[in-house]
């Protein structure tokens, strides 16, 4: 689908999008997520909510700091006090979100700055409202050591290779990007939401979709970047 900068609705309106950011001990790069994602999306109308799922490290703190320093915008945070998976954290959060979007956005991630903008494109690109999920396209921030460059290779190159194989063959996907993933709310609870008795969410959900009679597309020009641990 190409980018056609459509990103209005029918109603000529820009829909509100809630990132919600699933987090458990990642008092390393939690805060500069949360200052990106508050301050370089370029995007009108949207919300960042923090869901910690059972932190035993720094992180509770960090989010303190984060909701003193954005107490006048769109971000809130949520504890789940003990740890109970990424499932259990994206439906304790989805429960509170505004967005009638829904992007799942890995702790260690940074969508492009236009990449609300762009997912809605495609969101809109159907005449039909039957699109449930729209996944980007994954590559890795950091690269400067051997790890972060093996990474890269099995990030980009294996996994995109995956969903761009699945779009052309089957115009489905059996799996999104758990890392990043925009999802139609009404889409998630026709399904029931996220199963936490699988250990994939992000495969799981494909399939319930898939199953259900909803289409799910492949974006490999919406660009997301990952930090990967080095050592």
């Amino acid at each position: 689908v190409p980018h056609r900068s459509i990103s209005k609705n029918k109603n000529n309106a820009y829909p509100f999008i809630s990132i919600i950011v699933p987090a458990h001990n990642e008092e390393v790069l939690i805060e500069n997520t949360i200052d990106y994602l508050m301050n370089e999306i370029d995007y009108p109308n949207y919300e960042v909510i923090v869901a910690d799922d059972g932190s035993t490290d720094n992180t509770p703190s960090v989010l303190k700091k984060m909701s003193e320093k954005y107490i006048a915008k769109n971000f809130r945070t949520l504890r789940v006090n003990s740890n109970k998976g990424k499932a259990h954290a994206l439906n304790i959060a989805a429960g509170f979100a505004k967005g009638e979007f829904i992007l799942s956005n890995d702790a260690d991630v940074l969508p492009e700055s236009n990449a609300l903008n762009r997912y809605m494109d495609y969101f809109f690109s159907r005449e039909n409202s039957r699109v449930a999920a729209v996944t980007g396209n994954m590559s890795v921030r950091n690269r400067s050591s051997i790890l972060g460059k093996s990474q890269t290779v099995e990030f980009s190159s294996i996994v995109g290779s995956i969903k761009r194989s699945q779009s052309a063959t089957i115009d489905t996907m059996y799996a999104y990007s758990g890392a990043n993933t925009m999802y139609r709310k009404s889409a998630l609870i026709d399904v029931g939401m996220f199963r936490q008795d699988r250990a994939t969410e992000d495969i799981s959900i494909a399939w319930d979709h898939s199953l259900n009679g909803w289409e799910t597309l492949f974006a490999p020009d919406i660009m997301f970047y990952m930090n990967v641990p080095e050592n």
